[in-house]
Formats: structure tokens, C-alpha cells, sequence
């Protein structure tokens, strides 16, 4: 946990990418009281792709 909770230190960071299954569904848990989001990186590159196609389709 102490990986997380140095995150907030570092300047301009939104989301703390992992793969430590344990360390997400605590994350899941606790979220209220974290400073950051926490995600797998596969479901948060494919939110930012579809954030990205959606963004596309709005400037045609």
C-alpha cells in the first residue's frame, strides 16, 4: 500500500496503473479516501480509447 500512497507526491498524476489483482479490489474499497484513481492498465487503455473515438466522432 505504501506504493499508492506515494503517488500523490508526484506532480500531475491522475491514475496509478497496476496488475496486482489484491491491490485493486483495495483499492475498489477504499477509493473514497485515495487521491488518485487505481486501474488495471488494460480497462484504462481501453477507456482512453474509447474516450479518444468518442472525441473523433464529436469534431467530424
Amino acid at each position: 500500500m505504501l506504493h499508492i500512497s506515494l503517488v500523490p507526491k508526484a506532480r500531475n498524476v491522475n491514475v496509478f496503473l497496476t496488475t496486482d489483482d489484491r491491490l485493486l479490489r483495495l483499492a475498489t474499497r477504499i477509493s473514497a479516501q485515495l487521491r488518485v484513481r487505481v486501474e488495471n492498465p488494460l480497462t484504462w487503455l481501453k477507456e482512453v480509447i474509447e474516450n479518444e473515438s468518442a472525441n473523433d466522432l464529436e469534431s467530424d
